[in-house]
């Protein structure tokens, strides 16, 4: 199960992506589909399995005027601004991760924004219940 969420901090926020080689796959599935299409995607809806208490949409940003790079957008929700290509490179960069013949690793995704949420993608790292709600 792909599990995500924002880990605030004064210093050094963070947004977390966790779970195992099929479920950063599906990521990088989505994010290719996104640089192909250029539409808004919110990443819960588009990947069914996956639990985070935030809401986190993939924004499609042009130009050097872009508003790049991870950001809040609201209470409880996250835009995750990307062109085409960039999202393509972090789609390689997770399927690098996600081999199989990797037990465990991580990458952070900064994009170089003003003010931006660093990304960390992470392959085994943490226990399955990390990042779930319990009720």
């Amino acid at each position: 199960m792909l599990r995500f969420d924002y880990l605030p901090s004064d210093f050094h926020p963070l947004f977390l992506f966790l779970g195992e080689s099929e479920d950063l796959t599906a990521l990088a599935g989505l994010l290719r589909m996104f640089a192909e299409r250029q539409k808004p995607l919110n990443i819960g809806e588009q990947l069914p399995a996956a639990r985070s208490k935030a809401k986190l949409t993939l924004v499609p940003e042009q130009g050097s005027t872009g508003n790049y790079g991870l950001r809040p957008d609201g209470p409880g929700s996250f835009r995750w601004g990307l062109n085409a290509w960039q999202a393509e490179e972090i789609a390689r960069r997770i399927e690098l991760l996600a081999a199989a013949n990797n037990k465990s690793g991580s990458e952070i995704i900064e994009l170089g924004a003003e003010d931006e949420i660093p990304v960390k993608i992470s392959l085994g790292e943490f226990t399955d219940d990390f990042l779930v709600r319990r009720f």
